[in-house]
């Protein structure tokens, strides 16, 4: 499975290239670490892992459901 990353809000890190947030990711565990990095408060602003092929919300850092 390969996954993205999703957001409402801009992406961007400290250490990390811009582009990693707009690659797939082969591991889930790399792309949440990723995602989680790519906003300020991961708590309040959601950021999603989903899986490429299947379009499901496998990671979300809210607890909010996805509609």
């Amino acid at each position: 499975m390969t996954y993205r990353i999703e957001s409402g809000y801009p992406l961007e890190s400290d250490w990390l290239p811009a582009s990693v947030f707009a690659q797939h990711h082969e591991i889930l565990s790399a792309a949440v670490a990723i995602a989680i990095e790519g906003v300020d408060d991961p708590e309040a602003q959601e950021v999603r892992v989903i899986c490429v092929e299947t379009g499901e919300v496998v990671w979300r850092s809210t607890e909010e459901r996805y509609e």
